[in-house]
Parts: structure tokens; sequence; C-alpha cells
């Protein structure tokens, strides 16, 4: 009964910040009256940034679930293991050589890229777990490759262009403005996939938390099962990241609270709670983003920072105390 009523405020939540995102900020609009503006507002603007807030935050805090139970590790996340910076240099590459606007390469070209460098990252972080174990020590190395992967960035930065410098800038801060069209088609299929896949999965991987040798013992094989959670996690960072951005703190803070909020041990169901919890952080991160008291539109990666950076150094100082 507990969990179905948190999972009706949850929806409820998710519902009221969508239609607010939708009509009401930055300005209020009314889509359904004579005024074609309105209409065009949403249609063009609103509904692809909304939809695409939704679907990003479904997609990381997914994969920060995922490697979280994978890796045994309540800090890992894509952000944390280097999986975003990974996802961002080889998207920083397509941009600064151009690949994004050759013929018919150029629409899937950011995503392929951030496929690429997500998939690779989490397939080191993979082989390095499986010789040094899946401890703070993989955090460690998280951090290393995404200073690393940020070298090459700034080596990238030295040599373009002043268009793609801030190409590169404007990207690199985050936006769900940008995804519209066949991207955002692209986002769809990619998070709808991912998420189907992961969703399939939960039970072999609820397997594998007990050990490999009751999980081999138990009819799984934790070698396949592993190598297509990370391909999975790779699929929906790469596509989420090379679209927005490198989006922080998402695919650590939302697992962590829904293991709070949610008293459950089936993964299933903390998959669905991950999405719908997900998708609220990173609709409200937009419309405080958007809010036009500002005078201007902060980027996405300072509100999810300021909403979740607070609730990670708390899981943080926690983990010390035990």
């Amino acid at each position: 009964m507990k969990i179905n009523l948190n999972f009706l405020i949850l929806t409820l939540v998710l519902i009221t910040l969508t239609a607010v995102s939708l009509i009401i900020v930055p300005q209020i609009i009314n889509p359904f009256n004579a005024i074609e503006s309105d209409w065009f507002i949403l249609k063009m603007y609103r509904f692809p940034k909304t939809l695409t807030a939704l679907l990003v935050g479904s997609a990381l805090s997914m994969s920060g679930f995922i490697l979280q139970q994978l890796f045994r590790n309540q800090l890992a996340g894509p952000y944390i293991l280097g999986v975003s910076s990974g996802a961002s240099l080889m998207v920083a590459i397509v941009l600064v050589l151009g690949i994004n606007t050759w013929p018919l390469l150029g629409h899937i070209s950011l995503s392929l890229a951030g496929i690429l460098g997500a998939t690779l990252i989490l397939l080191l972080i993979s082989s390095l777990s499986l010789k040094y174990g899946y401890g703070s020590i993989i955090l460690l190395f998280g951090v290393i490759i995404s200073m690393i992967t940020g070298a090459f960035q700034s080596l990238l930065v030295s040599l373009a262009s002043a268009e793609e410098i801030k190409n590169l800038s404007l990207w690199s801060m985050g936006s769900f403005n940008q995804v519209i069209g066949t991207d955002l088609v692209l986002l769809v299929i990619a998070v709808v996939i991912g998420l189907a896949w992961a969703y399939f999965l939960m039970n072999p991987l609820s397997v594998m938390i007990l050990g490999d040798e009751v999980a081999n013992s138990m009819g799984v094989n934790t070698r396949k099962t592993s190598f297509q959670l990370l391909v999975c996690t790779g699929l929906i960072t790469g596509v989420a990241t090379a679209f927005c951005g490198p989006i922080a703190f998402v695919g650590i803070a939302v697992p962590n609270l829904v293991k709070i909020l949610f008293k459950s041990v089936q993964f299933k169901t903390l998959l669905i709670a991950n999405c719908l919890l997900g998708s609220i952080m990173t609709i409200l991160g937009d419309i405080i983003s958007s809010l036009d008291i500002w005078g201007f539109q902060i980027p996405i990666n300072v509100t999810t920072s300021l909403i979740g950076g607070p609730f990670v150094l708390y899981i943080l100082f926690n983990s010390f105390k035990k």
C-alpha cells in the first residue's frame, strides 16, 4: 500500500510539473484559444523541450540505478564513473571535426558518438572492477578517467575555431531546448529501447546482487547479463549526453532517494520509480532554469547540481559515519 501511495504521489507531481512546463513557464499560454502563436509555441518549443526533459531524466536515473547495483556502490553513476565524460569527449570530436554537418550521417553522428564514448568507458570500468573489485577504488578510477577525457577536450578546444568553441561551451552547459525533429525521434527510440531492455534484465540483476556464485548456480549468466546492462546503460547515457550535454547528479541522487522512499526489493518496481523521480528532477530543474524572474536562462547543469548536489553530500557524509 505504501509503494502504491508513493507511486501515486510521484505521478501526480510529475503530471503537475509537466503541465507547468507546457503551459505556465516562462509565460502563461493558452493553446486552446484562437491565438495561433500560443499553439505554435506549445507545439514547436515547449512540447519537445518538456518531452526531452522527461526522457533524459528517466534515462540518467535508470542508468544510475543500474550502475549502483552492478558495481554495488551507492555513489556510482554515469557522471561520477566518467561515462558522461566519455560520451562528451566523443561528441566534442564530432563537433570540432564537423562530422555532424555531413550529409546522411549528420543527424545520427552525435548520438552514435555519445553511445560509443559511454560504452567504451563502461567496458573499461567493468574490466577494472573485475580486477580491483567494486569498492571506492572504482569511483577513483572514474574520477581519473573524467580528468583524462577532460584534458583531451581542452586540447580539442585549443584547436577549435571560435564558432566551434562557442558550440562546445553551450553544449557542455546542458540544455533541453535544441532536441527537435529527427533528434527527438532518435532520443525517444533510444530511451524506450533502453527502458524495455533494462526492465527485462531486472530479474537476473536482482539475483546477481547475491553474488556471482549464487547467481550462476541459479542459472544466471553473470558475464552476459553484465555486458548487456553496460551496453544498455551506454546506449541511454550516450544519447542523452549527446543531445543535451552532460547533466550532473541526476544519476547519483535519484537512485539513492528512491531507495529511501521505496522500501522494496523488487528491482522492476525500483526501476520504474527511478524513471518517475528522475523525470521529476530534470523537469523541475528545467522549470527553475526557465523562470522569467532571472532575466536570463540558467544552464540545466547548474540547476540539477543545486538540486542533487546537497543530497549527494548528505549521502557521502552518512557513508563515512557508517
